[in-house]
């Protein structure tokens, strides 16, 4: 893959739960034309976890569709059992995508070796790559370099991972057991830090409702303009944290119906944001020079 910035999609919901197709195409061609190197389809913004079944399926097969070959798709396929997440992976194992990609078990798992059994016997199940999402402020299980390298020697289709732990990454891409191993890096917070590094690709969820401001953030940084990227990245980091004031989850379903994406993106009980509130995200993304609708 290309450097650069991989989004973590939205997932916009009707009524019924089902994806509101032209809402996630017009999502994707925002991120396209932003500049993204890949999707991630159903990562935690993508509301993975709340999803019916034959949503996920539906909106993987968008996502390829949309993307038509210009960018690698991953899917999220995150479950508590190995039969579910087979189950879930063979319902989407038609579908060309790069890589599935998985958490730990996020509702009771003891060990590292269970662990490790999840992951071996998953991946074992498709012809397809997979992922591995570090993940432990949700899972409550922190995936440590130790499993990863194991994983490596007897996965031959463990493929990459994402996380936020700088450090982990920066030896893995350092460790010529893991060439052509994809790393993306998921701290947003330190993104024009880690960047410059090499550690790999940066992937968050706020990157889908700032495309114009991630484009430039991602262009100050490959011109070598450190100053410009940090105040971009900036504008991106005070609307998350004006979200997670508001409340995270229908203020970011409020900007993304805001740049032209309607539905619901967020878990069927979260409250729709009150007028006032989508009026102050809009007045913020106005500013950032977005392309609000």
């Amino acid at each position: 893959m290309k450097r650069g910035f991989v989004p973590a999609l939205g997932t916009p919901l009707d009524e019924n739960g089902h994806l509101i197709k032209e809402s996630y195409e017009r999502q994707i061609e925002l991120m396209i034309g932003a500049g993204c190197v890949g999707l991630l389809s159903m990562g935690s913004m993508g509301q993975q976890a709340f999803l019916l079944p034959e949503t996920c399926v539906e909106t993987a097969e968008c996502a390829v569709r949309a993307a038509a070959g210009r960018v690698p798709v991953f899917c999220g396929a995150m479950d508590n059992s190995i039969a579910r997440a087979k189950r879930r992976i063979a319902a989407m194992e038609h579908l060309d995508v790069h890589a599935f990609v998985l958490t730990t078990p996020y509702y009771e798992v003891d060990t590292k070796e269970q662990v490790l059994k999840y992951f071996r016997e998953v991946a074992a199940s498709t012809k397809h790559g997979i992922f591995l999402y570090d993940l432990p402020g949700v899972t409550k299980f922190k995936i440590t370099l130790d499993m990863v390298k194991k994983l490596r020697e007897t996965t031959p289709n463990f493929i990459g991972m994402k996380s936020a732990d700088i450090n982990m990454l920066r030896k893995i891409r350092l460790d010529p057991a893991f060439e052509g191993f994809e790393i993306f890096y998921s701290g947003l917070d330190n993104m024009d830090v880690a960047y410059p590094w090499g550690v790999g690709n940066i992937l968050d969820g706020m990157f889908t409702c700032t495309p114009a401001t991630t484009k430039r953030f991602i262009d100050a940084m490959e011109a070598g303009d450190r100053e410009a990227a940090g105040k971009a990245l900036n504008e991106i980091l005070d609307l998350r944290d004006y979200m997670c004031e508001l409340d995270l989850w229908p203020a970011y379903s409020a900007g993304m119906n805001l740049l032209g994406c309607s539905g619901l993106h967020a878990p069927d009980w979260s409250e729709a944001s009150p007028a006032d509130v989508v009026e102050k995200v809009r007045e913020v993304m106005l500013k950032m020079g977005e392309p609000v609708v």
